[in-house]
C-alpha cells in the first residue's frame, strides 16, 4: 500500500491529506455492471450469489482504492471530509484525475455501513488469504442522484479505521461551527476532482450563510501575496462557485414575488393576555376581543404541575380582564373571504411568558402558549378564519409562533425549529432563544412550474439583564448563533434570510436624569429619539462589530418600551422610577441579494398595558425572486460547460491564461478632504480559456491598497475576450487626514492584480493631496504659521498662538455679525456652504457671505462647520480621561479647576467654544429652550467621540 499511498498524495492538491486508504473490490450488478448506474444495488440482491462475488473479485476491472481524504485550509478553517473510490492501478502506476469514479463528501446523510457476508457464500479461492469478507455499503441520499455504492473487502482492521475517521469528519461537520470560522459546509475544494464527474453538493441545496454572503468574496479567498499566490485551486473554485451562483439566479429569473410579513415581540412578564392584540397585530378593524373570550381562554390555562390543576377564580380573572363591550366574532367566520389585506406571514415572539421556578424544571405544558395563541386568533376578528397556526418553538418562558394565511399554506414547506438557553449555568431556558426555518415556495405559474425555494429563519431570543451586562448579552449572541442548529442533516446555523424578534435587552448608557427629561420635555420633541439613540448599547454594539454587525434596523420612532410600573413609583411618563428607559425589545432583519427586504412600519404599542414592556411590531415586504428550478439547473450546467478549463489552466502554459491591463498607469489628480475623485482601469482576458484576478498585498503586514483608496471590484472572473472596469475611488477621511496633514502631500501605491493561475501584474496609482485644518491636533494648529495651505514651517513651542486661528474665525464671524441665531445647531446646514467655508479656512480668504438678520442658512451653516472641525481633532477637546469627572461637577468653581488638568491649548478653545454657546442661548427668544436643545448635541462633538 505504501506506493498506493504516494500515488493518492501526488494526486490531490496540498491542502488535503489522505487519511487512510483501503482496498477493495466492487460487485455490479448483473443486468447493469456500469458504476454508477441510477438503480442503487442492494446488498442482499448483490452479495447472495457467490458466484457474482468471486467474479467480482477476481476481475481486475472491479478493483478499487477507498480513501478518506481530509481538507483543511488553514488554522482557523473548518477540517471537512470527503471519500474517494478511484479505480485500483499497478503498482508504480500514477493515478490521474479520471481514475476517481465517486466522491462521497461526509456531510448530511452520508452514512457508512459494514456486515460480514456469511461464509456460505464464499468459495474457498476467495478466502486465502482471510476467511473473512465484509461488505461496506456508502449512502448519501440527500444529493440529487446519489445512488449507495456497495463495495467489498477483506482488510478488516483497515476498515475499522476508515469508519472510525469517517465518524469523526461526520462529527465535525456537524458540529456548532466556531465563531470565527464560516459556519456553512461548502466543499467547494471538491470541484477539481469531480467537476466532470460526480454530483457535488448543489450550490442551492443550503443557502449560503449570510455571516458568509456579508464578508467580501476576496477576503474568504487564501492568504496571498507579491509572488505567493497562495492556494490557487482553492481560490478559483471560489471565484467560480459565487460567479455561477449570482449568474443562476440571474438566468433563471422569471419575475418577483411579494411576501408580506408581520413580525412582534412581547415580553408579557408572565402575564396571561386580559387585552385586546389588535393593536399590535395591525388588525385596528377587528372588533375587540370580548370579555367572554378572555374568560374562555384564562379558564384553560392550567396550573404547574406542582399545584393542583385548577380554573383561575374569579378575583384572579378579575384582576387580569380589561372588559370591554363587543360583539363575539367565530374564529370559522368567513366574512370578507376574499380580502387580501393582512400579511401573508405573522411571526409572533414572545419572552417571560413563564416566570415560574417550576417551569425552568417542568416545562412540557403548552397551556400558556395556546391561551396567547388564542388571544391572538382573537384579536385578528373577522380575518381569523382566513389564518392557521404554521409551527411555533418554546424554551420555557420563550416562544415563537408563525401564523400563515390559509391559502399561502402550501407555499411553506422543509419547517425545522430549535432551541437553545443561555441563561442559568448557561444553559436554562429563562433566557436564550428560539428559532424556526422554512422553505417558502411562491405559487407555480403556467410559465414557472416549478419554482425555487427560498429560504427564511425567525429568531426570538431574550438576552442577558440589567445595564451593566452588555459584554455578556455579546456573549449570548454568539452564543446562540453557534448552538441555534437545524437538523438539516448539515451544520447550518442561523442566521439564514432572517427576521429576529427579541428582547435583546439592550440599554441606554445616559443618565437616567438626563434620559427621563429628554422624553418627558416638548423641548426635545424633535430629536429625542436621535439623541438618546446615539447611546443605545445595541447600536453602539454595531458600530463596534462586537454583536449583530449583519443585520439591520428601521427607523426608531417610538418611545422606548422598558420599563413601565403600574404602581405608584414611577415618572410621568409611566416609567418605572428604578428602571432607566431603553428600547429592549427590537425587530431586526438581514438578507441576501436574492431576497430584498424592506421594512415598512416598526412602533410600538404603549395602548396594551399587561406587562411591564411594551409591545412591537415591524411590517416587511420581501421581494423574492421567482427562480426557474429547471432553468436554473440547465443555466448552471451551461455555465460549468462555459467555465470548462478554469481549474487546470495551471496544467498547461501559463500563457493561456492571459489578462491585458489596459491603463497601468493612473493618475487620480488633486485630492481634497471628504471629496472624492474616480478613475478606471480596464482589464481584458485575451487568453483562450476563462480567468480570474484578485488583488493582493505586497507582503502579510500590508494592506491591499491604501486607507484613502477603495477598489471595486477587488475579483473578478473573465470570459475570454471580456473586458472588466475596476473602479478606483480616492477619498480622504479624518483617519487618513489626520496623518496626511502631517507626513506628506504625495500620494502613491501600487495596485497588485494577481492573476489566478497566472501571473502578477502592477498598476501604479498617484495623487496629490491637499491639505485642510480638519483632522490635525489643537496643538499642531497653533504652530501653524498662517494657513495650512500657506507655504512655511511650523512655529516654535514658545511661538505659538494662544487658540486655532480657524476656531476663532468662525467664532468671531458668527458673534460679531448681526445674524440669527435661533437655528444653530439645530436645523440642517446647506453642504455647498459648509465646504465654501472649509475652503476660506484652509486658504485664509474672506468668507464670500454677508452678515444678515433675515438669512437663517449661513450662520446655520458656520454653525456645523465648528462642529465638524472640533468632531474631526484626532483628540476629544475635552480629554477622555477626564471625561466622566466633567460629567459629575456640580458648581462653576469645580468646572474651573477642572480646567486646570486641560492642556493649556484646549482651555483656550473650552473657552471660546462655551462663551459662544452662552452667547447662542442668550440670543434667543427662550434661553432655556436653545439651552436644552443644543447642549446634547454640541456635547458629542466635543467630548464623547
Amino acid at each position: 500500500m505504501a506506493s498506493q499511498d504516494s500515488a493518492l498524495r501526488a494526486l490531490l492538491r496540498p491542502t488535503d491529506t489522505v487519511i487512510v486508504a483501503l482496498e477493495a473490490f466492487v460487485v455490479p450488478q448483473p443486468t447493469d455492471p456500469a458504476i454508477g448506474t441510477p438503480v442503487p444495488p442492494l446488498p442482499a440482491d448483490v452479495l447472495s450469489d457467490p458466484e457474482s462475488v468471486q467474479r467480482a473479485s477476481e476481475d481486475a476491472r472491479n478493483r478499487r482504492v477507498l480513501a478518506v481524504v481530509s481538507h483543511n485550509d488553514g488554522p482557523n478553517s473548518p477540517e471537512e471530509g470527503s471519500v474517494f473510490v478511484l479505480k485500483a492501478r499497478s503498482p508504480g502506476r500514477a493515478l490521474e484525475q479520471s481514475d476517481i469514479l465517486r466522491v462521497f463528501p461526509v456531510f448530511g446523510d452520508f452514512s457508512v455501513s459494514m456486515a460480514q457476508i456469511r461464509r456460505s457464500t464464499l468459495s474457498l479461492r476467495l478466502s486465502q488469504a482471510s476467511s473473512t469478507l465484509i461488505s461496506l455499503t456508502i449512502t448519501q441520499g440527500d444529493i440529487l442522484g446519489r445512488v449507495p455504492l456497495v463495495l467489498c473487502t477483506q482488510q478488516v482492521e483497515t476498515l475499522r479505521t476508515v469508519l472510525a475517521e469517517c465518524k469523526r469528519l461526520k462529527e465535525l461537520v456537524d458540529a456548532p461551527p466556531l465563531a470565527s470560522a464560516p459556519p456553512l459546509t461548502t466543499f467547494s475544494w471538491l470541484a477539481p476532482y469531480t467537476a466532470r464527474r460526480a454530483p457535488l453538493p448543489s450550490l442551492f441545496a443550503l443557502p449560503e450563510d449570510l455571516r458568509v454572503a456579508y464578508t467580501p468574496l476576496h477576503l474568504r479567498l487564501s492568504a496571498a501575496f507579491a509572488g505567493d499566490p497562495g492556494d490557487d485551486a482553492s481560490d478559483i473554485v471560489r471565484i467560480r462557485d459565487d460567479w455561477i451562483r449570482t449568474r443562476v439566479r440571474e438566468e433563471g429569473s422569471r419575475g418577483k414575488h411579494l411576501l408580506r410579513i408581520r413580525v412582534g415581540s412581547f415580553n408579557v412578564n408572565g402575564s396571561l393576555p386580559s387585552q385586546d392584540l389588535s393593536l399590535w397585530l395591525g388588525t385596528e378593524a377587528a372588533p375587540s376581543i370580548p370579555d367572554q373570550s378572555l374568560v374562555s381562554i384564562l379558564n384553560r390555562v392550567e396550573k404547574n404541575p406542582f399545584e393542583a390543576a385548577s380554573p383561575l377564580s374569579s378575583v384572579e380573572k378579575t384582576a387580569q380582564m380589561k372588559v370591554v363591550d363587543a360583539e363575539v366574532v367565530s374564529s370559522t367566520d368567513t366574512e370578507g373571504e376574499d380580502d387580501d389585506s393582512g400579511p401573508d406571514l405573522l411571526v409572533l415572539g414572545f419572552q417571560e411568558l413563564d416566570l415560574s421556578a417550576e417551569a425552568l424544571i417542568y416545562a412540557s405544558s403548552t397551556a400558556r402558549e395556546d391561551a396567547w395563541c388564542d388571544a391572538v386568533f382573537a384579536a385578528l376578528g373577522s380575518r381569523a378564519g382566513r389564518y392557521e397556526k404554521l409551527v411555533s418553538k418554546q424554551l420555557v418562558g420563550i416562544l415563537v409562533v408563525a401564523i400563515v394565511r390559509t391559502t399561502m399554506r402550501p407555499c411553506f414547506g422543509e419547517i425545522k425549529s430549535s432551541a437553545a438557553g443561555t441563561g442559568i449555568m448557561g444553559l436554562m431556558g429563562n433566557k436564550g432563544g428560539t428559532a424556526l426555518r422554512m422553505h417558502f415556495t411562491p405559487p407555480a405559474t403556467d410559465a414557472v412550474k416549478a419554482p425555487a425555494a427560498t429560504v427564511l429563519t425567525f429568531v426570538n431570543a431574550h438576552l442577558a439583564a440589567f445595564d451593566e451586562m452588555v459584554e455578556r448579552r455579546h456573549a449570548d449572541f454568539h452564543e446562540l448563533t453557534r448552538r441555534l442548529q437545524f437538523d438539516l442533516g448539515a451544520a447550518a446555523a442561523v442566521p439564514r434570510d432572517g427576521l429576529p424578534s427579541a428582547d435583546l435587552n439592550y440599554r441606554v448608557d445616559a443618565l437616567d436624569e438626563d434620559v427621563r427629561t429628554i422624553l418627558d420635555s416638548e423641548d426635545w420633541a424633535e430629536r429625542r429619539f436621535e439623541t438618546l439613540l446615539q447611546y443605545d448599547q445595541l447600536k453602539a454594539a454595531v458600530r463596534d462589530k462586537k454583536a449583530f454587525t449583519i443585520f439591520n434596523e428601521g427607523p426608531i420612532t417610538h418611545f422606548p418600551t422598558y420599563r413601565f410600573n403600574p404602581g405608584l413609583l414611577k415618572d410621568p411618563l409611566g416609567y418605572d422610577l428604578k428602571r432607566r428607559p431603553a428600547w429592549t425589545d427590537r425587530v431586526l432583519w438581514a438578507s441576501n441579494a436574492f431576497a430584498r427586504v424592506e421594512q415598512r412600519s416598526y412602533t410600538g404599542h404603549p395602548q396594551i398595558t399587561m406587562s411591564d414592556h411594551r409591545p412591537v411590531s415591524a411590517e416587511f415586504t420581501v421581494e423574492i425572486n421567482i427562480v426557474d428550478r429547471p432553468a436554473a439547473e440547465a443555466a448552471a450546467d451551461k455555465l460549468y460547460r462555459q467555465l470548462k478549463g478554469l481549474e487546470d489552466a495551471h496544467e498547461d502554459t501559463n500563457a493561456r491564461v492571459n489578462l491585458k491591463i489596459m491603463n497601468v498607469n493612473v493618475d487620480m489628480g488633486k485630492i481634497s478632504y471628504k471629496k472624492t475623485v474616480t478613475q478606471q482601469v480596464a482589464v481584458r482576458n485575451i487568453g483562450r480559456v476563462p480567468c480570474a484576478y484578485r488583488l493582493v498585498p505586497v507582503d502579510d503586514e500590508s494592506s491591499i491598497h491604501p486607507d484613502w483608496l477603495t477598489v471595486e471590484p477587488m475579483t473578478a472572473l473573465l470570459l475570454p475576450d471580456e473586458l472588466v472596469q475596476i473602479t478606483l475611488t480616492a477619498c480622504i477621511g479624518n483617519d487618513s487626514a489626520a496623518r496626511l496633514n502631517v507626513d506628506h502631500k504625495e500620494l502613491n501605491c501600487t495596485l497588485i492584480l494577481h492573476t489566478v493561475m497566472g501571473k502578477d501584474h502592477f498598476i501604479a496609482v498617484t495623487a496629490e493631496y491637499v491639505p485642510t485644518c480638519f483632522a490635525n491636533s489643537l496643538t499642531r494648529l497653533t504652530r501653524l504659521p498662517g494657513p495650512i495651505r500657506s507655504e512655511g514651517t511650523l512655529l516654535t513651542e514658545d511661538r505659538t498662538i494662544n487658540a486655532p486661528r480657524e476656531v476663532m474665525r468662525l467664532i468671531n464671524w458668527m458673534m460679531a455679525s448681526d445674524i440669527s441665531m435661533e437655528n444653530i445647531f439645530v436645523a440642517t446646514a446647506d453642504e455647498m456652504m459648509v465646504d465654501t467655508i472649509r475652503e476660506c479656512l484652509d486658504t485664509g480668504a474672506e468668507f464670500p457671505f454677508k452678515p444678515s438678520p433675515t438669512d437663517e442658512k449661513v450662520p446655520v451653516a458656520f454653525g456645523e462647520t465648528l462642529l465638524r472641525l472640533l468632531d474631526s481633532l484626532p483628540e476629544p477637546l475635552v480629554p477622555v480621561d477626564l471625561q466622566q469627572q466633567c460629567v459629575e461637577m456640580t458648581s462653576r468653581d469645580e468646572v474651573f479647576e477642572m480646567l486646570d488638568a486641560f492642556p493649556p491649548v484646549a482651555v483656550n478653545v473650552w473657552i471660546s467654544v462655551t462663551a459662544f454657546l452662552n452667547f447662542v442661548c442668550q440670543s434667543s427668544a427662550d434661553p432655556e429652550i436653545k439651552t436644552t436643545k443644543i447642549g446634547g448635541e454640541v456635547a458629542s462633538h466635543i467630548a464623547y467621540l
